[in-house]
């Protein structure tokens, strides 16, 4: 039975362009076990293939009748796994540079529409005996949110579990009895979807039409940056790796929450990376940040997502000083979305959504002052050590959206003891994205020091992890010798001064 997208949903396909593409990605990398014989790629790519593919990844887009009928996800009747399963090679050296520009070139790419909305890309040649999985699937399709949980769910627990399992496969997927719904039921769920958001639509129109009244951050109120122009297809992708303990321990001393030290970090390596350029603007940036709507238990597919305005208080100097303000706008726009009807925070991202589609199909970014200056996102993942056929998953680094006027996404998901960060640019617009990973890396250990000045930090390092090899890196920035020291099993091979272990890889 064909299965009807919501307002959402369609938001995201009606956005898309060829320069920018509304599919969400991600890079895993797995270290291979040391007691392996064989083409470990190759053997588990043949037995992925062998799993069928259930909902949502057997769905293609549909849209019998009228023109503007409403479109519907349709089983796939000629589904190829080949073309959505994919194995490629790294030329040598094999080292991460030559992995993100492969990823960077993948991510920057439309998905094909007449087909399920997906693609996963097995990578072998990494070095240090690792391998890497990039997948991608449209925004239409699942949440940044939902496809985590897929991907967790497709990981074993322990290494000693060698099953193979698939993001496709049924028994991960629906690890529940499915609900049959007649017709009648389908459609009266759907004429119950419209008229909700449209009923919520006054509430919704009063939020917008009322800001100021709190210290949460008010759309289109921001300067433009360098990253707030024109974009192109062409993509760059930096990762960062900061440790999980120490970062919840700063949180905890200056009193505030993961996800604020993450914004507080981030609004940091932002303004610093500004004030090098001598862009720095009159205004304080504003971030748009994704809030998941899913509810625990939940079976609902498709997008449970809508979105906060938080200003990052880039004119404070002091950083402690920043962090508490950035704490406040945040929490002030979770009390204002708090206080709106579900529908009501639905419609609230479709109305978002929708004006990022007609800045984005227009190409409006050099006429209008974008509604944020960038994205930042937090996907939790699991706290545990996570496997695939007994490979360890060392790493997992987001791919987000950019679209016109916004071309900057930093995406952070937890996994582990790590936070890894995704930072994916504009080729053109950020050339040298790797700076900005280095100064995040520096944003960490400065708060990390003015906490350790307040109280003891008890998850410090005794000791430093060993300096691995350097690499060449062209024209390396003027902080390369500040970045964070990285442990060995994971991947930026740059000397750091002995501070906490942190991580940063860049592409050309």
């Amino acid at each position: 039975m064909a299965r009807r997208l919501s307002a959402l949903d369609i938001a995201f396909l009606q956005m898309e362009t060829p320069e920018a593409p509304s599919h969400v990605g991600g890079l895993q990398i797995f270290q291979i076990p040391a007691d392996y014989r064989g083409n470990f790629v190759a053997e588990l790519k043949t037995k992925l293939e062998a799993i069928p593919a259930a909902e949502p990844f057997n769905l293609k887009l549909s849209r019998k009748g009228l023109p503007l009928a409403w479109p519907t996800w349709v089983a796939d009747k000629n589904f190829d796994i080949d073309f959505h399963l994919r194995h490629s090679a790294l030329p040598q050296p094999g080292g991460m540079d030559e992995l993100m520009k492969l990823v960077s070139r993948l991510h920057g790419r439309l998905l094909d529409r007449t087909r399920p909305l997906w693609e996963m890309y097995l990578i072998e040649g990494l070095e240090g005996n690792r391998f890497g999985i990039y997948t991608k699937i449209h925004h239409a399709l699942v949440d940044g949110v939902g496809g985590m949980r897929l991907m967790d769910l497709s990981l074993a627990r322990s290494a000693d579990d060698t099953t193979t399992r698939a993001l496709w496969s049924d028994q991960e997927i629906e690890k529940r009895v499915r609900a049959k719904r007649t017709l009648a039921a389908t459609a009266l769920k759907t004429t119950q979807s419209l008229i909700g958001p449209v009923r919520a639509l006054p509430q919704v129109l009063r939020a917008i039409a009322l800001p100021g009244k709190t210290e949460a951050a008010i759309a289109f109120k921001t300067s433009k940056t360098v990253f707030n122009g024109h974009i192109t297809a062409s993509r760059r992708f930096a990762i960062q790796t900061l440790p999980m303990a120490e970062t919840k321990e700063i949180g905890s001393i200056l009193g505030h929450t993961v996800n604020d030290v993450f914004l507080g970090i981030c609004a940091t390596a932002l303004r610093r990376y500004l004030a090098d350029k001598n862009r720095t603007p009159a205004l304080p940036l504003t971030a748009t940040v994704p809030v998941s709507l899913q509810v625990q238990g939940s079976t609902q597919k498709g997008n449970q997502i809508s979105y906060i305005a938080v200003n990052l208080c880039t004119d404070i100097t002091d950083p402690l000083e920043r962090l508490k303000a950035i704490g406040r706008s945040a929490a002030a726009a979770k009390r204002d979305m708090g206080a709106l009807n579900r529908h009501a925070v639905q419609t609230l991202a479709v109305v978002a959504q929708s004006t990022a589609a007609l800045i984005n199909h227009f190409h409006l970014s050099d006429l209008l002052t974008p509604p944020a200056n960038l994205v930042l996102s937090n996907v939790p993942g699991p706290r545990t050590p996570l496997y695939l056929m007994g490979a360890e998953m060392i790493g997992s680094y987001p791919m987000s959206i950019l679209m016109d006027g916004q071309a900057l996404n930093i995406t952070l998901c937890s996994h582990g003891n790590q936070l890894d960060f995704g930072i994916l640019g504009c080729r053109n617009a950020m050339p040298d994205i790797e700076r900005l990973a280095d100064y995040v890396g520096d944003a960490f250990h400065e708060l990390r020091d003015l906490a350790a000045a307040r109280t003891p930090m008890t998850t410090a390092q005794k000791k430093p992890p060993a300096k691995p090899a350097p690499r060449a890196m062209a024209q390396p920035p003027a902080s390369a010798a500040r970045r964070a020291q990285t442990r060995v099993a994971h991947p930026v091979p740059a000397p750091r001064r002995k501070r906490a272990a942190a991580t940063t890889a860049t592409v050309q």
